[in-house]
């Protein structure tokens, strides 16, 4: 194993740990990939030592702290994790149990003594850092200043999709993977499995921005039908809504050019459900979501209209150099912008991560797009490194943070 230092606070480095075809790497060398987090070994250990010497079990997303420590999602092992300065890695949140803690009622506890299902997604904000609890269906932040927990919006119910008009911590979230900043100063939640986008306002109040449940996965509406709403829900559904109503919002594909309101997104659903569908917003305030089942990435404009701005809906690989909205995808996940507007998005079952132009031309930047999964290329060019289903990502200038997930590692991509 190698030890390693950080660089800068901010512009966090480290070197690469011991892998098949990696070697000793500059994480601040231009144009290289180099792993900052994790061994390759999938467990938990480490906590107070090098980070690239520990343990982590399917990482999904990062994020830099007011201080510029790196925070990472350790999602299997239901914690939360800081790397600082020196390279040294600690639990911040969390106890590695499954559960979830502060319960309904209790307004906070310690972090450490937090348990949850699953996170998807952080951010910090405001002294504040928010957490997409997944499999809670719920989104919980902590206070910095303390590190006291608590829970923020949902009410943990699966498979409802409730609370538009009321107190967030009333609304039913399904599988909530991502949480972003509106240029208003709105929280904004993916509700992946009820196939939405949904806002929490200043006052702390919940709606819907983008998207329309419908269920007819076993009752599809037939030709011509409009589907109804159902009684005390959000959802519609075509059929007897006694049995319709208590189902899952059905993915689906529709409503480019038109409202994101009554747009249809394609969304995996279901306790087997993979992570997806993350959410943020361009330097103009338009909303980007990766529509993740649909294999495409849309927009939404300050009017509301949802558009397509890369994918053709097949899964696949191509159209690199090209125009994005006819190149093929293969189910992206997270989105980032960088400081030009270009917006880079994990292509997963791609094993890479790609950029759309503010021209509209897509491209690799990091990855062997479309290649066998695996771990190669560290302190080397960032195309010809192979990754294993990067589910995050996070760019702080041409910093590009990835979480490789299924390496059980953090790498950073410097941009040239």
């Amino acid at each position: 194993m190698k030890s390693c230092t950080f660089l800068a606070v901010v512009l966090l480095g480290a070197c690469g740990g011991d892998g098949d075809g990696d070697k000793a790497c500059d994480p601040d060398a231009v144009d290289t990939i180099c792993t900052i987090v994790g061994s390759g070994e999938q467990g938990f250990n480490g906590d107070e030592g090098p980070a690239t010497e520990a343990a982590v079990y399917i990482p999904q997303d990062t994020a830099i702290a007011p201080n510029g420590d790196l925070w990472f999602l350790d999602f299997n092992n239901y914690v939360v994790r800081a790397v600082d300065a020196d390279g040294i890695i600690t639990s911040v949140i969390g106890n590695g149990e499954v559960g979830d803690a502060p319960d309904p009622g209790t307004p906070s506890l310690p972090a450490l003594q937090a348990t949850f299902n699953h996170t998807t997604d952080l951010f910090f904000h405001d002294g504040y850092l928010y957490l997409s609890a997944w499999h809670n269906s719920r989104v919980k932040r902590v206070k910095l200043s303390d590190m006291t927990i608590e829970n923020y919006a949902g009410r943990g119910r699966r498979t409802f999709y409730d609370g538009d008009g009321g107190p967030a911590l009333m609304a039913s979230l399904d599988l909530p993977s991502s949480i972003a900043l509106n240029p208003a100063g709105n929280i904004v939640i993916m509700d992946q499995a009820n196939q939405a986008v949904r806002m929490v306002d200043q006052a702390g109040d919940m709606s819907t921005i983008v998207g329309s449940c419908v269920v007819e996965l076993d009752q599809p509406c037939a030709a011509g039908v409009q589907p109804v709403a159902c009684p005390g829900s959000h959802k519609l559904a075509c059929g007897d809504p006694a049995t319709e109503c208590a189902k899952a919002c059905t993915p689906g594909y529709g409503g480019d050019g038109g409202l994101a309101i009554n747009a249809r997104l394609g969304q995996p659903y279901g306790q087997a459900a993979e992570p997806a569908g993350r959410v943020a917003y361009d330097k103009v305030g338009n909303l980007l979501l990766a529509d993740t089942d649909n294999n495409r990435i849309r927009k939404v404009d300050a009017a509301g209209i949802i558009t397509t701005i890369a994918g053709t809906g097949a899964a696949g690989y191509s159209g690199d150099g090209g125009p994005a909205t006819q190149a093929t995808l293969d189910r992206p996940v997270d989105v980032a912008v960088g400081d030009d507007n270009a917006v880079y998005f994990t292509d997963v079952h791609n094993n890479c991560v790609r950029k759309i132009d503010p021209s509209g031309i897509i491209s690799a930047v990091a990855g062997t797009c479309g290649a066998e999964k695996g771990f190669a290329g560290d302190g080397g060019p960032p195309l010809e490194a192979k990754l294993d289903r990067p589910y995050g990502i996070d760019l702080v200038g041409k910093k590009l943070y990835v979480s490789d997930s299924y390496n059980n590692r953090i790498r950073v991509v410097n941009l040239p």
